[in-house]
């Protein structure tokens, strides 16, 4: 990979300060405090289990990182994946799961807290805590941070192979309005997720990224369905990978996603798009009838070392909530994202929105369901 000619670190400060001051506006809090003290990152190996049960998204952990934990405390990590917060809660919701730890998403943690599917984390067990970013803590889903801690986060706009483009698709246009995205037919995938699909459509007919609004709905619903036969398919799992291989030319896709894509084909950019997208937060979180909450909770806080919170996000090429972490990222983190596009100038923030859960958000499952059947 060749090193831009410009220090790409300083790129990282802007993204910070924008988030900053994009969490304070959402009812992002001050630091938290509390008497934690620094301890072995293995915690009291004598109330280890022999093994925890992990849930987690697609190509979102360093398997390094689990062979690490294992040579180090002795606990193995048994990682399953999901393709949407909405298999991962059914999943819990269903009970005796036997996951010890979960990575839902920003308002996928108020939905499970609201229905009693989390347990309380005990921050005495998780001393790096400390080294989170105040500013990305005490967000609008989980004002105390009672049930859940950041773990990486990012944001959802348009991945594009500059092969086949004279310019940046900067507009959902590209992959919702059928004379423009069978212009590429079969090469273009949506994400398989009812907020992100449906958001984007709505986001792309001038509505929030959260209408409620039937009316609106069915016009978002309606122009999903004219352009399913333009597309390859839904694809949350390894859309990375099929940008990288060029099985798709165009995806909407999720920031780190696109970089890991980029790291392997240089033509894979990122844009978000002109009407706008989603900025979220991934969190790490345990199931309240988890098997072994205390192992979990040192995992947690073996995630949350410094180190090791710059091997995740160097893997990820997502942002780090780890402020600790920031110093040990590697150059070629920040040349991918730069290169990409997928650095958050205020620009491009104040064109996103975090999707958010409400009475009224039941919806979102209709339209796709709707959308799905067609």
């Amino acid at each position: 990979m060749k090193t831009l000619p410009f220090n790409s670190r300083s790129w990282l400060l802007l993204v910070l300060t924008a988030v900053l001051l994009f969490a304070a506006a959402c009812g992002g809090g001050g630091a938290a405090t509390t008497g934690m003290a620094d301890s072995d990152r293995c915690g009291d190996r004598s109330q280890l289990a022999s093994q925890i049960n992990f849930f987690n998204w697609a190509d979102y952990m360093d398997d390094d990182i689990l062979e690490q934990f294992e040579q180090e405390c002795g606990v193995r990590v048994n990682q399953d994946v999901f393709s949407s917060n909405e298999d991962m809660i059914a999943r819990i919701q269903a009970g005796n799961s036997g996951y010890d730890l979960i990575v839902p998403s920003d308002y996928a943690v108020q939905i499970m807290i609201e229905r009693g599917l989390l347990r309380e984390l005990n921050l005495d067990n998780i001393p790096n805590f400390k080294n989170l970013n105040p500013s990305l803590l005490s967000l609008y889903y989980d004002p105390a941070n009672r049930y859940s801690l950041p773990y990486q986060w990012g944001t959802t706009g348009i991945a594009y192979n500059r092969a086949y483009f004279d310019l940046p698709p900067d507009s959902w246009a590209y992959v919702l309005e059928p004379d423009l995205a069978c212009q590429h037919r079969g090469f273009i995938s949506l994400l398989d997720d009812e907020r992100e699909a449906v958001g984007a459509a709505l986001k792309y007919l001038g509505y929030s990224y959260n209408d409620t609004d039937p009316q609106h709905h069915a016009a978002a619903r309606d122009l999903l369905i004219s352009s399913k036969a333009c597309l390859a398919g839904y694809n949350s799992d390894n859309f990375n990978q099929t940008l990288a291989g060029e099985e798709v030319v165009m995806a909407q896709a999720w920031s780190g996603g696109t970089a890991l894509a980029t790291s392997e084909n240089e033509n894979v950019a990122f844009v978000i798009p002109q009407e706008g997208g989603a900025i979220w937060m991934d969190n790490l979180a345990i199931p309240i009838d988890a098997p072994n909450p205390y192992t979990a909770e040192v995992f947690i806080n073996y995630l949350l070392d410094a180190e090791i919170g710059a091997q995740l996000s160097n893997y990820t090429y997502y942002f780090t909530p780890n402020l600790a972490a920031e110093p040990l990222l590697d150059e070629e983190y920040f040349d991918i994202l730069t290169m990409g596009g997928m650095i958050v100038t205020e620009d491009v923030l104040a064109r996103l929105e975090w999707i958010e859960r409400n009475e009224f958000t039941i919806i979102f499952s209709d339209t796709w369901t709707a959308v799905k059947a067609r």
